[in-house]
């Protein structure tokens, strides 16, 4: 009896994970945003990270006049598991980098960095530092490594 080719785990693996992260909200982003040199200066695959973290963000409606509403988002608290990284094809190396070029182009700020066997995850902040993105006044951050004490490569050699 002749089947088809066999599944890898990995195929199964995206496909199972694809389903758990779906999202069904819609994407909206700034043309300010869209059109600055921050944006232009990142890789698709940061690019396609950042238009998830925003369509990860909730938001409401609040009237701000005569039957006038404001949509205002909320931008903190926003997280993405190397999981759900690893589920659309980014290695955890590569998300690593993609997170850290986020963060040093002025679109995320860390609030919490997370770890400790997958037990705590990191959450984020979208930011407006990019809208000084070249410019001498820009805040410049960076996404620092994490490693619980005795973890790191210098100690593993020391022992």
């Amino acid at each position: 009896m002749a089947r088809g080719p066999a599944k890898s785990p990995k195929k199964k693996f995206e496909k199972v994970a694809k389903k758990k992260f779906k999202l069904r909200r819609k994407v909206w982003i700034e043309p300010d945003m869209f059109e600055s040199a921050a944006f232009r200066s990142l890789s698709s695959k940061a690019m396609w990270a950042l238009l998830r973290f925003l369509q990860k963000r909730t938001w409401e409606k609040a009237k701000i006049g005569r039957g006038k509403t404001q949509t205002i988002y909320q931008t903190e608290g926003l997280s993405f598991s190397y999981t759900e990284a690893e589920a659309f094809g980014i290695s955890k190396a590569q998300f690593h980098r993609i997170l850290k070029k986020l963060v040093e182009r002025g679109f995320l700020d860390p609030e919490h960095r997370g770890g400790a066997y997958g037990r705590d995850y990191s959450r984020y902040a979208m930011s407006d530092r990019w809208r000084n993105y070249g410019q001498p006044n820009f805040e410049f951050k960076t996404l620092e490594r994490v490693l619980l004490p005795g973890h790191d490569v210098q100690s593993r050699i020391a022992k």
